[in-house]
């Protein structure tokens, strides 16, 4: 069986976290940066995982699991090493329809999370169906060498020529035609090297009547100074 990829917008979503050690932080970190709500069902809590309940980032349901807990919720995440808990998670997620992923145990998820390289917008997801982390994570280490911070900077700039070029050009294949010869130019390789007057004459070259240029630049050049903080 192959998994269908997805990108799940969990802005707002309530979901369920069941256990409390630094698998459950990664979990908890990532379903924030998502902008979900998260409630936490756990035994024992980590001390980085306290701070964040401190900081009312999360809701502590208490130590122990309860069925009603997963009213309303919409993804659910195991995270112990209670075989019989993560079994009772998986049978009664999925007997309510409801998203669930026992970590290290596919056979009890109804879906897996990739490994993920996040550059801004960027996001590279790499899956083995869960045959094997290990290769997973060894790709993941590998892509992060490759793809720098400059492509969240690279992305970034693309999306607001992507905008403007829906202003001012009408017509969908030569909006596309402009924005592969962008992606295709050398505008990558002057932000990585900073040089944003390149920048200014690679865009003007390949871009219709751009406007406010410098606004879109100087903007580029501040967050890229907060990157190198």
């Amino acid at each position: 069986m192959r998994y269908y990829p997805v990108c799940l917008d969990l802005k707002r979503k309530n979901c369920l976290v069941v256990g409390g050690g630094k698998v459950a932080l990664r979990k908890i970190k990532r379903l924030l940066d998502g902008g979900a709500n998260i409630k936490l069902v756990a035994k024992e809590v980590i001390p980085e995982l306290k701070s964040i309940i401190s900081d009312k980032k999360i809701t502590y349901l208490g130590a122990e699991y309860k069925t009603d807990y997963l009213k309303d919720v919409f993804l659910v995440i195991g995270a112990t090493n209670d075989e019989i808990l993560n079994a009772r998670l998986s049978k009664e997620a999925n007997a309510a329809n409801i998203l669930c992923n026992i970590v290290d145990q596919p056979e009890k998820c109804n879906f897996i999370v990739p490994s993920v390289v996040t550059r801004g917008d960027l996001t590279i997801a790499i899956s083995t169906a869960g045959k094997s982390p290990a290769m997973a994570k060894k790709l993941r280490e590998e892509l992060e060498k490759q793809f720098g911070e400059d492509y969240a900077l690279f992305l970034k700039l693309l999306g607001k020529l992507r905008s403007y070029l829906k202003k001012v050009v009408p017509h969908q294949k030569e909006r596309e035609a402009i924005l592969n010869k962008l992606v295709n130019s050398n505008l990558l390789v002057y932000i990585k090297e900073k040089n944003m007057e390149a920048v200014k004459k690679e865009i003007k070259k390949l871009v219709p009547k751009i406007s406010d240029l410098d606004k879109l630049l100087n903007f580029k050049l501040k967050e890229k100074s907060q990157n190198n903080v």
